[in-house]
């Protein structure tokens, strides 16, 4: 006959058995599914662009390679836009391109953090201004802009920030590629848009040596910007991984030597100043990582 202390204790040890399995069986995974798939934008020299290689260059994804890389995580990378990155990230119906995870000049706005999950930053920059590579006058701060007829792409930060300043006339593209041709035909005196857009953008511009932009050299307008990495509201165990991943990137060389590479700094910006301008501290999650 059994002994009935052993009979518990086999079913007692079964119990265990169970629940441990049970609890790591239930522990969300930071990503759903692998590979992850990441939304780039591609018209953002320096910042993130489609070569014609036909893969994706700039700083953007050399950080998401050395990000999730460094967190042995899988991805493929899609194309998104400044207008339906939000699409893609919630169903991608409209243009088929459903991804997890966006990485593509968004600035952190509390409007953001009542849908969206941001990790980061991973970078930080003021407002800058682009004017012809010819054009001499001097833009140092947000009132020489109140003359200028300045572009800006509707629903960005820089635009927010141009209302305040109350410039001669405001022209909207609805993307940089257009404030540029608005520069181009001379409708336009000058572009406002995040600097490092802007300093790929110029940088990455003409022939021969020769660029068709310049970007007014100390013209930091405007508050300083967050760029971080975006997920759906709801993810707060990817989020987290990523904001680790990010910080423990902004401490390697590799960050300093991606942005002077990717940005065509030269020696004329020192690395303080590099640092000072453009390197966010990571700090407590927040609200940035749902609850």
């Amino acid at each position: 006959m059994p002994d009935p202390h052993s009979a518990r204790l086999a079913v007692g040890l079964l119990l265990l058995v169970t629940a441990a399995s049970g609890c790591s069986g239930d522990e969300p995974k930071p990503f759903e599914s692998l590979p992850v798939k990441v939304g780039f934008k591609t018209d953002r020299p320096g910042m993130s662009e489609f070569t014609d290689k036909g893969v994706y260059d700039g700083f953007e994804p050399h950080l998401t390679m050395k990000v999730l890389g460094s967190r042995k995580i899988e991805y493929t990378s899609l194309t998104v836009t400044t207008t339906n990155w939000e699409d893609a990230l919630t169903d991608g119906k409209a243009n088929h391109n459903k991804v997890d995870l966006v990485v593509a000049d968004i600035s952190e706005r509390d409007s953001l953090k009542q849908d969206y999950d941001l990790a980061g930053p991973y970078l930080q920059t003021p407002l800058g201004v682009l004017l012809k590579a010819g054009d001499t006058r001097t833009v140092a701060k947000s009132d020489d802009l109140k003359p200028l007829r300045v572009c800006v792409t509707p629903g960005t930060t820089a635009e927010a920030q141009l209302r305040d300043i109350g410039p001669r006339v405001t022209v909207t593209g609805t993307n940089l590629k257009e404030c540029l041709a608005r520069v181009d035909d001379d409708t336009a005196d000058a572009v406002l848009s995040d600097y490092l857009v802007l300093q790929g953008v110029a940088a990455n511009s003409g022939s021969g040596g020769t660029r068709a932009y310049r970007v007014a050299r100390d013209a930091h307008i405007g508050k300083t910007q967050f760029l971080m990495m975006v997920l759906p509201k709801g993810h707060r165990k990817a989020c987290e991984l990523l904001r680790e991943a990010i910080n423990d990137y902004l401490q390697d060389p590799d960050w300093m030597n991606a942005l002077r590479s990717s940005f065509s700094f030269g020696p004329d910006f020192t690395d303080k100043e590099l640092r000072d301008t453009f390197k966010p501290v990571t700090t407590s999650a927040g609200d940035r990582c749902s609850a």
